[in-house]
């Protein structure tokens, strides 16, 4: 009995400890799914008050024939810099991601100004962006932020550099 009791304060310690240190936080793009037919959901685990790290995906509902990107997944890392030792993890903040994208472009054969065809492209590429967060006591948060990036130029048809955007409305939790 000793030891359930022991172990029932333990895990009600535990309990209480995870809702007052909320570390994950779910997002969603709303300027993606208003500008394009598109979802870009992220998920953000905080290191600490001043640091995190997170995976933004990106899949395009309607794609069209241009070359813009169908699908991306962006693990990052997040510094930022607002010193509140109560509710951290809120403020201006500067990322590096790393990002994996397919799409396709259209390739221009003999100066054409006319679509030819179509290469479908996949690429890898490195970048940075910066942005502001707000966070709420309730753990509601909005993030204003953008990023750009440049590709290795693992296939042709990828383009050279890639930019990402967005308005993030999200919530933290546990």
């Amino acid at each position: 009995m000793k030891a359930f009791l022991i172990s029932h304060s333990l895990f009600i310690t535990a309990l209480g400890w995870s809702q007052s240190e909320k570390a994950h936080e779910i997002k969603i793009d709303a300027l993606s799914a208003l500008v394009t037919p598109a979802i870009e959901i992220s998920y953000e685990y905080a290191l600490g008050n001043s640091s995190g790290v997170g995976l933004a995906t990106f899949f395009r509902l309607n794609p069209p024939n241009d070359n813009y990107r169908e699908l991306s997944i962006a693990p990052y890392f997040r510094q930022y810099f607002y010193n509140n030792k109560e509710y951290g993890q809120k403020g201006f903040y500067i990322e590096a991601l790393l990002q994996y994208a397919t799409g396709n472009d259209d390739a221009k054969l003999f100066g054409s100004t006319n679509r030819d065809k179509l290469d479908d492209y996949s690429d890898l590429g490195i970048g940075f962006g910066g942005g502001i967060k707000w966070l709420t006591n309730n753990g509601f948060s909005v993030d204003i932020g953008a990023g750009i990036g440049r590709n290795f130029k693992i296939d042709d048809a990828s383009p050279d550099f890639f930019l990402n955007w967005g308005i993030n409305l999200g919530y933290r939790f546990f």
